[in-house]
C-alpha cells in the first residue's frame, strides 16, 4: 500500500508542494498569534495539498489526452513537453482510467475535509470551497487562455490565506491578503518561470500563455518587474505594521532572484549554468541530469528555492 501511495504521490508531482506549504505556514502563525485553532489549521494544510495533488494530476490527464503524441523507436512520446511529462502514462506504468479514479480519490476526501470545515466554521466556507474545487477543476483550461498565472495568484493569495484564516479563526479580513503579496507574487513568478521555459513548446502546441504575447527578452524584463514587486510587497508589511522591521530580513533573498533572471537570460543562449552551493535543494539532481531537462528543472529549482527561503524568513518573523 505504501508503494502505490508513493507512487501516486510521485505522478502527481509531490515536489512541488513545498509551494504549498510555505504558502500556509506563513498564515498558519499569523492565526496562532491571533488565536487560531491549531487542529483545524493543520487539517486545512491536508485539505489544501491535497487538492494541490489533484491540480497536478488532473493538469497531466489533459494534457495526454490533448497534446500530440509520436512514436519514437516503437514508444509514445508527447514531443512538445519537457522530458518527463506523463511518464507514467507513456511507460504504461498506469492508465487514465486509473488516474482519473486517483483524482475523485483526492476530491473525496478534501470535499469531506471541507464539509467538516462547514459544519464547524458556517456556511461562509464555503466561498472558499467553491473558488478552490473551480481552479481545481479548471486550471488545465485556465493555463490555455493565458489565465495560469491568475489561477495561482487566486489560490495562493486570498483563497489560502483568508481562507485558512476564518477556518483558524472565524473571522474574515482583508489582513491575510496584504500578508500574502510576497509568497503569492513569488509562487507566481514560480509558474512563469515554468511557462517561460516551455515558451518553445507552448509555441508548438499553439497553446495561449501569458508569456506567448511577449519575446523571451521581454518576458524577462516583465519577471524583473515582478520579482521587484514582491520585495515592494515585503516593506509594505513593514509599514502597514501587519509585521515589524525584522520583515525585511526577507530581502535578503534579492541575490537569489537576480540569480534566477540571470540564469534565464543565459537560456536564451542555450547556456545551463553551473550548480553553486547555494543552489539547494537540488533533489535527485543525478538523476534528472541523467533523465530529465536539466535546463527546465534547474530554473524550476531556483525559482521554487527562491520563494520558499523567503517565505521561511517571513514565517520567522511571525513567530
Amino acid at each position: 500500500m505504501f508503494s502505490e501511495l508513493l507512487f501516486w504521490l510521485k505522478c502527481s508531482r509531490y515536489y512541488t508542494l513545498p509551494m504549498t506549504i510555505f504558502s500556509w505556514l506563513i498564515i498558519f502563525l499569523f492565526g496562532l498569534k491571533n488565536n487560531g485553532n491549531v487542529f483545524y489549521g493543520l487539517l486545512s494544510l491536508l485539505g489544501i495539498c491535497i487538492c494541490h495533488l489533484a491540480t497536478n494530476l488532473f493538469d497531466d490527464y489533459n494534457d495526454y489526452k490533448t497534446l500530440k503524441r509520436t512514436l519514437l523507436n516503437g514508444r509514445a512520446t508527447l514531443p512538445n513537453t519537457q522530458k518527463g511529462k506523463c511518464e507514467y502514462l507513456l511507460n504504461n506504468s498506469t492508465t487514465t482510467k486509473d488516474v482519473l479514479q486517483t483524482f475523485r480519490t483526492y476530491l473525496l476526501i478534501a470535499s469531506l475535509i471541507g464539509v467538516f470545515f462547514i459544519y464547524k466554521q458556517g456556511f461562509e466556507t464555503l466561498i472558499f470551497i467553491i473558488l478552490g474545487g473551480f481552479i481545481v477543476l479548471m486550471y488545465s483550461f485556465l493555463s490555455n487562455i493565458r489565465l495560469s498565472e491568475f489561477a495561482v495568484g487566486l489560490a495562493y493569495g486570498p483563497l489560502i490565506f483568508c481562507g485558512v484564516y476564518f477556518i483558524m479563526t472565524g473571522e474574515l479580513s482583508y489582513i491575510p491578503i496584504i500578508l500574502s503579496l510576497p509568497s503569492m507574487i513569488l509562487t507566481i513568478n514560480l509558474i512563469y518561470t515554468h511557462t517561460f521555459m516551455d515558451y518553445e513548446i507552448d509555441k508548438a502546441e499553439q497553446k495561449k500563455t501569458f508569456i506567448g504575447l511577449f519575446s523571451k527578452e521581454k518576458a524577462i524584463i516583465l519577471q524583473s518587474i515582478i520579482l521587484a514587486l514582491a520585495y515592494i510587497s515585503i516593506i509594505v508589511l513593514w509599514t502597514t505594521k501587519i509585521a515589524d522591521i525584522k520583515i525585511l530580513s526577507a530581502l535578503c533573498t534579492i541575490p537569489l532572484a537576480i540569480d534566477l533572471i540571470n540564469s534565464e537570460k543565459q537560456h536564451i543562449k542555450g547556456i545551463i549554468p553551473q550548480k553553486k552551493w547555494y543552489h539547494f535543494p537540488f533533489e535527485n539532481w543525478e538523476n534528472i541530469k541523467e533523465n530529465e531537462s536539466i535546463s527546465f528543472m534547474f530554473r524550476m529549482y531556483q525559482a521554487r528555492n527562491l520563494m520558499i527561503y523567503t517565505s521561511c524568513l517571513i514565517s520567522i518573523v511571525m513567530l
